[in-house]
């Protein structure tokens, strides 16, 4: 900018001395108006007058451009100014840029090493509803590496996870009732008296505690993931462990004991009784299923099951298996079901007279939560109906023998229509934060089963059950719940004689 300015002003002295330089009597003077041509008469006097009046308008052209090109070197030398200011001040800036990206770098270290607790507890929140979800509803998508809990299982590429469950209840039966550490709805006595020792008792039992594991292994751009669990609720008295699920998923299909695809899992309602509702469609078997997402909250499944019948006046004979198909849409937090499944109902009264009839059955259900004061509440509910399905009826698949009948006259075998209903309102009273996050919660449910009795049918045959259940739950961590639930159930048989009993159940969840 200074080897500029110079050139400029060398410029200028040139040109003002040259505009200045004497110019002879009668030379064309440089104007930018060409002068009129002089008559030839004119005295020498005339045209010495009329020259300097020439010469005078030139000096004040000079000096306007003179003017003109001083403007110019002043706006030269203000940019250049402008440009010097503004050079000196992006080096400042660029210096305060680096400063701060320092610093920048320097609170970023310290976020990672000391974060806000708002931010360490969203990071918790999500590693806390990752491991809280049931760990044996198989996943949509299974991801590749390490999972939420898991530990790398040393010289391989597999990870394993260990988990369980604690559930301890101390159970108050207060009528007669055909059990006494769960509320089992069929066996209220119905027209029967009273038996010593089966009316008012109390039962305390950890049995149905859980173990699982998980594994995952890559396998090219896929992971194959198995998982199991057990609890000690197998047999009649006893603690014994029993399966509850067993299976492997690799890319779309799952091969092995878990929920059936008839069932519906996502439905988690909070009812504590360890029986579960009497209506509901929950069971576990052995299958071979194989699922996809239409679109990311749409998922359809098919699967072929075990065919396991339950016949009166008769032995089941399986031969083909259920085929089950359902659809799924929603969530986590909502969602809506339909399922059907097709089942060949085969028995034998005597022994190598086999016959058939067809069993269908169609069900659905959903979870809709909604917002009631600031917190959230849910409505559940499951309804499901056909014929030759009782296996897929809570209380009707404890109860045996209700998917089909032997017509003892006619030697013909018919499949038992029944249907199963419930609906479940959860409320949220409170939910306030001390050292954890803290709820109080209950839910009201109604249960309702009713079969379609055939008229060869005894009179104390199974009609209609209902079972309704009232709770609180508190939960003063997030993974202990302590409950309080009172059972209420009737059953109704064939020939309309009632019976009624009454439970009360303490329990306490701990899972890990």
């Amino acid at each position: 900018m200074r080897t500029l300015r110079g050139w400029t002003t060398a410029l200028l002295v040139g040109a003002v001395v040259v505009l200045l330089a004497p110019m002879p009597v009668g030379a064309a003077a440089p104007s930018k108006t060409k002068p009129k041509p002089k008559p030839a008469t004119k005295s020498v006097s005339t045209q010495l007058a009329e020259q300097k009046k020439e010469i005078a308008a030139q000096r004040r052209e000079i000096d306007a451009q003179k003017e003109t090109i001083e403007r110019q070197i002043a706006h030269a030398d203000s940019q250049a100014v402008r440009i010097e200011a503004l050079e000196a001040r992006l080096d400042t800036l660029d210096k305060q840029l680096t400063a701060l990206t320092r610093r920048q770098q320097k609170m970023e270290l310290g976020i990672e090493r000391n974060a806000p607790d708002s931010t360490l507890e969203r990071r918790l929140a999500q590693i806390e509803a990752a491991s809280k979800k049931l760990p044996e509803l198989p996943p949509d998508v299974v991801s590749a590496g390490d999972f939420p809990g898991s530990i790398r299982v040393p010289g391989t590429d597999a990870a394993i996870k260990f988990g369980g469950r604690i559930r301890t209840a101390a159970v108050l039966t207060l009528n007669p009732l055909g059990t006494d550490d769960r509320f089992l709805t069929n066996s209220i006595p119905v027209g029967q008296p009273s038996v010593s020792g089966e009316d008012k008792r109390t039962n305390m039992s950890a049995r149905a505690s859980r173990l699982n594991t998980e594994f995952r292994t890559p396998i090219g751009h896929q992971e194959v993931r198995a998982f199991f669990e057990g609890d000690f609720a197998g047999g009649d008295t006893g603690n014994l462990f029993r399966l509850r699920h067993a299976y492997a998923q690799f890319m779309g299909f799952i091969v092995g004991q878990t929920w059936s695809t008839f069932s519906d899992p996502w439905a988690d309602h909070h009812d504590l009784d360890f029986e579960g509702v009497s209506s509901e469609n929950l069971i576990r078997q052995p299958q071979i299923r194989y699922w996809w997402n239409s679109d990311p909250k749409t998922r359809v499944a098919f699967a072929a099951e075990t065919p396991s019948v339950s016949i009166t006046g008769g032995e089941g004979v399986n031969l083909m298996p259920d085929l089950v198909g359902r659809a799924f849409r929603g969530d986590e937090k909502s969602h809506v079901q339909i399922a059907g499944v097709l089942r060949q109902i085969r028995g034998e009264a005597k022994p190598g007279d086999v016959r058939w009839d067809w069993g269908w059955g169609l069900s659905g259900s959903g979870v809709l939560p909604f917002r009631f004061r600031e917190l959230e509440d849910r409505v559940i509910f499951q309804v499901n109906g056909g014929a030759g399905t009782a296996r897929y009826i809570n209380d009707l698949q404890s109860l045996g023998g209700m998917d089909a009948v032997f017509d003892t006259t006619a030697g013909d075998l018919h499949s038992i229509p029944a249907f199963g209903v419930y609906v479940a309102y959860e409320h949220a009273w409170r939910q306030w934060k001390t050292a954890d996050v803290m709820n109080l919660r209950s839910t009201l449910l109604w249960s309702f089963v009713a079969v379609d009795n055939f008229d060869f049918q005894p009179p104390d045959a199974y009609w209609r059950t209902h079972r309704l259940a009232a709770n609180l739950i508190f939960s003063p961590a997030k993974r202990v719940d302590v409950g309080l639930e009172y059972i209420y159930g009737t059953r109704q048989n064939k020939d309309g004689q009632i019976g009624h009993a009454n439970q009360i159940q303490l329990v306490a969840l701990i899972p890990f």
